[in-house]
Parts: structure tokens; C-alpha cells; sequence
């Protein structure tokens, strides 16, 4: 049987730390004042959870365990030391409290339970840190606390669960800190382990012990388990028939649930046979992957193996290079041999200074040659003035035949003296001709020019007549016509620009067509084929209209 063995209390009312050992039946004796319900509160809260569903907090001092409402001690108070209305020994708090229990038997590990809590007084609730259950060893208040020179603190949480856990190992502590009932079953799982732990037993367990604590038991065995056993259920009409509707609705549910059951079962199914489809195609692929990767690695491995043979012969190659370099070295330094002594040889024979003659001599026939080919391109390029016989230059034209007929064929090693006279007599004739060559040059370039604008003209009137302008065919004495019209004051207008007439008899529909207000026409005449016909062009037409 699992039995009390150890209180801890660290921050609890009037107790900073305090750690009281019991064994067997114990009884709690003292004076008013002196922490008899403080010591009995702490185990109703560490066996309840801190539930304020069923505390009763110092009712025995409070109303003698009459009302449920008597008490007005809170788990805040008793954090922080409370006394009075403003008397408190802390302003905040951190507490840690456990119940430490042994088998009397030896049979089963030791079992601690405990809360770790904060307060502030600015707050009217407790913070729970904690709810836990340790199996394996009995805490003190040395595992809860820390040493700062003489002082004793309470440890940061963390720390404390850090040192419990290595004390009795992570499977062997839980903390259930947000439900009191998770706690409470949780402990009674080891410390009651042959009667069941359920939601219900945990409440009714709660309850017994609230009840047990406030000393009250002046009642008959009915009233003792209906208060302290058995949950208040007064039975009303309208909560029992909201009970049987409630069944109705859970049976019409039940009934929903096995349909869908039915539905989740030929599902499951169908989810069977589509996972062992999708495990086939993923096992396919896998293969897929694999063979993929098995080709990869093949030809990793042949790349590999060529890699070595590769370097195999760049290291061969790197050796006979390095032979080679050594075969080099050595002809570099014959090269140096030979060239120490011809230069030795060239000094004793004078070679050195012949060979520079000979440079030079090559280097002047070269431009000999050079500047023959100029003079012969110069003349050649003469062979135009040969059309030059009118205007005064027949005489210049037989001396320029007698040069040009010299120099045909000539050759740099072999200049006849026809060559250089026929060369000397036109360069002595040239100068006169200068100023008539001049003269021409300036007479063609004018004549140039004049062709170019009339060239120029006819590209206007072409791209006029391609755009579709009326003023294509006006002859120029037409535009100065026009003009001189325009200076008198008079706005002349093309009526037609060529009116051509095949037939000579239809010369007058074409004047009654340009009618009364044409008052100057130009014609011209001339015959086109095919023959025996003749035709007019009306080169131009106006009618001007005074202004």
C-alpha cells in the first residue's frame, strides 16, 4: 500500500521552506495561528490538482466545515504569505509544493506529487507551472530551491524539472499542467494502481478527499456518500426529458454513424486498392530511379576508368617532356656553341661587314625597282589623252603615242634609249600644253555641270508624273508663260497638260472644249505613225482670269 511519507513546502503562507517527514497515523496539534489548516490546505491542493471546483481552503477554521462558502483563503493567498487585508509576507511568489509517497510493502517505487505555482498581488489567479508526478524517488526541498551564499531561493522551473528528470529518467515524469483531472488520474494510476482511474473516480477521489480534509462527520451514511461519494444530481422535468431527447438525438446519431461507418468501410476499400496502386507505381519508379541510377554509375565508373588511363598518359607524356626539355637544354646550349664561334669566324674573315653591303645594295635595288614601276604606271595612265586630237592637241598626241609605243614592254633591267628620249621629249612638250589642258579641263567641267542639272530636271519631271502631278509635261516656255502671267496680275491655270488628237478634223472639239475662257494656246504639231494619219498635241492650255 502506498503511504504518506513526506510534506514539501517551499514559499507556502507562513513557510519559506519546510519539509516535514510522517509515518503512520499522524496528528497536526498547535495554537491558533500556528499553520495547522496551512498544512492540511497545501495536501488538499496538491491531491485536488488546484481545482477550484472542489476547494475548500481553511473551511475548518473559517465556519467549522459547515458552509462551502465560509472560506475566504485563496491558493493567491497562501502563495504570498496573506494575513490581513494588506499584510502579506510577499508581494510575488514562486511556490513549489509535494506529497511524497512510499510502498509499505517495498513492492513498487516511490511516488512524488507536487504543483509548482506563481503570484503576484496585482493578479486575484495562480499561475500553474505544474502539475507532476515523479515515480522513483521522494523530493525535498533541496531539489526546489537554489543556494545564493547563505540565502535559499526558489529554483526557476525549468531547472527543477531538469533535476528531477535526471533523477528518475524522462518515461518517468509527467506533467499534466492544464488539467486537473489528467493529474489526478494520472497519480492515482500509481498510488491506487487496483481501482479504476477514470474521469468519473478522479472527480469522485476529489471530492472524498475535500471532504475528509474539512473534518465534518456528523451525518448519516446516506448523507456521507451523497455529499462526499456521489455528485449533487437533484432530478428535474425539464433536464429528464432534455435527457431523453438527448438519447433520441445520440440514437439518431448512432444510427447516422453506423451508415457512415458502412461508407468509411467500403472506402477503406477503395483506399486499399488505391494505395497498393499507388505502391506499385511508386515501386516502379523506384526501379525506374534505380536502373536510371545504375546506368549513371556505369558510366561514371567508365569515365572513371578513362580518367585513369588518361592521366596514366599525361604522366608518361609529362616525363618524356621533361627528357625533351633536357634534350632541348642541351641543344640550346650547342645553338650558343655555334654561335660564339661563327661570330668568332665572321670577326676573322670580315663576313659580317660584306653582308651588310649586301643588304644595303638589296635594299636600294628594291627601291629602284619600286619607283620604275611608279614611272611606268604614271604613264600608262596617259593612254586616255590618245582621243584628244580635236581642239588644238594633234600635235600633243604623236609625242604621246612615241612614249606610250617606247615604255610597252619595258623592263627595269633592260631600258632602251628610246625609252628615256621618248620620256625626256614629252616631259620638254608637256609645259606648253598645260594651260590649253587646263583650259578643256575647265570647259568639260562646265559642260558637266550643265548636264547634270538638266539630268536633274528630267529626274524631277519623272518623279513628278510617277506622283501624279499636273505640271509633268509643261514645257519651259509653258513655265515662263505661267510666270510672266502671275507678274501681270493674273492667275493662270492649267486646264490640260497634253491633249493628243489623232484626227485633225477633231482639232476644233478640242478648243470648244477648253472654251471661252481660253485665251492663249501653244501647239504644236507633229506626225505620228502609223501613216497617213496626223496628230496635234496641245502642248499646253490656260485660262486666264484677271484679277
Amino acid at each position: 500500500m502506498m503511504e504518506l511519507r513526506h510534506l514539501t513546502m517551499v514559499n507556502w503562507h507562513l513557510f519559506d521552506v519546510a519539509d516535514i517527514d510522517v509515518r503512520g497515523h499522524v496528528g497536526v496539534l498547535g495554537e491558533n495561528r500556528s499553520g495547522k489548516s496551512t498544512i492540511l490546505d497545501m495536501a488538499q491542493v496538491v491531491l485536488t490538482g488546484g481545482s477550484r471546483r472542489f476547494l475548500r481552503l481553511n473551511a475548518v477554521a473559517g465556519d467549522s466545515g459547515k458552509s462551502r462558502s465560509g472560506s475566504k483563503r485563496s491558493v493567491v493567498d497562501y502563495c504570498l504569505g496573506t494575513l490581513g487585508e494588506d499584510q502579506r509576507r510577499r508581494d510575488e511568489a514562486r511556490t513549489y509544493i509535494a506529497l511524497g509517497f512510499e510502498d509499505t510493502e517495498g513492492a513498487r517505487s516511490p511516488v512524488t506529487i507536487g504543483m509548482a505555482l506563481e503570484a503576484r498581488k496585482s493578479d486575484s489567479r495562480e499561475t500553474v507551472l505544474a502539475l507532476f508526478v515523479a515515480v522513483g524517488t521522494v523530493l525535498s526541498s533541496k531539489d526546489f530551491i537554489e543556494q545564493r551564499g547563505k540565502s535559499q531561493f526558489p529554483a526557476q522551473w525549468e531547472d527543477v524539472r531538469a533535476r528531477i528528470v535526471a533523477a528518475v529518467g524522462e518515461g518517468n515524469f509527467v506533467n499534466h499542467r492544464d488539467r486537473a483531472s489528467d493529474y489526478v488520474r494520472e497519480y492515482m494510476r500509481h498510488l491506487l494502481p487496483h481501482s479504476s482511474f477514470g474521469e468519473q473516480n478522479a472527480s469522485a477521489l476529489q471530492k472524498s478527499i475535500v471532504n475528509a480534509m474539512t473534518l465534518d462527520h456528523n451525518q448519516t451514511a446516506t448523507q456521507f456518500v451523497r455529499n462526499y461519494i456521489l455528485e449533487d444530481s437533484p432530478i428535474g422535468i425539464k433536464e429528464l426529458r432534455e435527457s431523453i431527447q438527448t438519447y433520441r438525438n445520440i440514437s439518431e446519431t448512432i444510427r447516422k454513424m453506423r451508415l457512415r461507418l458502412e461508407a468509411l468501410r467500403a472506402l477503406r476499400g477503395v483506399l486499399a486498392a488505391l494505395e497498393e496502386a499507388l505502391e506499385t507505381k511508386f515501386r516502379e519508379e523506384w526501379v525506374a530511379k534505380r536502373a536510371t541510377w545504375l546506368a549513371a554509375r556505369a558510366t561514371n565508373l567508365d569515365f572513371k576508368t578513362k580518367r585513369r588511363t588518361e592521366m596514366a598518359r599525361r604522366d608518361a607524356a609529362a616525363k618524356e617532356l621533361e627528357f625533351i626539355d633536357d634534350d632541348v637544354k642541351a641543344i640550346d646550349k650547342e645553338i650558343e656553341r655555334l654561335t660564339a664561334a661563327i661570330a668568332e669566324h665572321d670577326a676573322k674573315t670580315g663576313r659580317k661587314s660584306l653582308q651588310q653591303t649586301a643588304d644595303v645594295a638589296g635594299q636600294a635595288a628594291h627601291r629602284a625597282s619600286a619607283d620604275f614601276k611608279a614611272r611606268m604606271e604614271n604613264i600608262r595612265r596617259l593612254e586616255p589623252l590618245r582621243a584628244m586630237c580635236a581642239d588644238g592637241f594633234e600635235d600633243f598626241v604623236p609625242a604621246l603615242e612615241r612614249l606610250l609605243t617606247a615604255t610597252a614592254g619595258a623592263d627595269i633591267g633592260g631600258v632602251s634609249d628610246e625609252v628615256t628620249a621618248a620620256e625626256k621629249s614629252f616631259a620638254a612638250s608637256g609645259a606648253k600644253w598645260l594651260p590649253k589642258i587646263d583650259e578643256a579641263r575647265q570647259r568639260i567641267i562646265a559642260e558637266l555641270s550643265g548636264l547634270r542639272g538638266r539630268r536633274d530636271e528630267v529626274l524631277e519631271r519623272i518623279r513628278q508624273h510617277a506622283a501624279g502631278g499636273a505640271r509633268a509635261y509643261l514645257g519651259d516656255d509653258t513655265e515662263l508663260l505661267c510666270r510672266r502671267l502671275r507678274q501681270g496680275g493674273m492667275v493662270p491655270r492649267v486646264l490640260c497638260d497634253i491633249i493628243e488628237v489623232a484626227e485633225p478634223e477633231w482639232v476644233g472639239a478640242a478648243e470648244a472644249l477648253l472654251g471661252r475662257d481660253r485665251e492663249a494656246c501653244s501647239w504644236t504639231e507633229r506626225i505620228s505613225a502609223p501613216p497617213r494619219q496626223s496628230s496635234r498635241k496641245v502642248a499646253a492650255s490656260f485660262a486666264m482670269h484677271r484679277s
